[in-house]
């Protein structure tokens, strides 16, 4: 299950569980949907330290539609990543994305926390 902060008012911690599951998606949209209404563009730190993969095709499907209907409204997203695979796959979807998004190892998560709040 995803976990969720609220760390500023316009910022929204996200701690993405070892599998992500399609129904993942459908717990947290409402409350970004809610911030996004209240702010107009929001910025997320999303922990995928633990992350492993997506428990099946409809899991990645989902994550990928959200991504799609969301990348908008989102001004900047932080990725705390312990696998360099995830390094990759930030650098790789930068071009395909619009929020300014940025990896960062695990030693450096107060750094990512700086730059989304700051």
């Amino acid at each position: 299950m995803i976990k969720t902060e609220i760390i500023s008012a316009n910022a929204l911690k996200i701690v993405v569980p070892d599998k992500l599951k399609a129904d993942d998606f459908r717990q947290i949209a409402p409350q970004i949907d809610s911030l996004i209404s209240q702010h107009g563009k929001i910025r997320l730190l999303i922990d995928a330290s633990s992350f492993h993969g997506w428990e099946n095709i409809a899991a990645f499907e989902k994550h990928a539609g959200f991504v799609k209907n969301h990348q908008q409204k989102i001004e900047r997203i932080a990725v705390i990543a312990a696998h360099e695979w995830q390094h990759w796959l930030i650098g790789a979807i930068r071009i395909f994305i619009h929020p300014e998004a940025r990896a960062y190892d695990q030693s450096h998560a107060s750094e990512a926390l700086r730059w989304i709040v700051g």
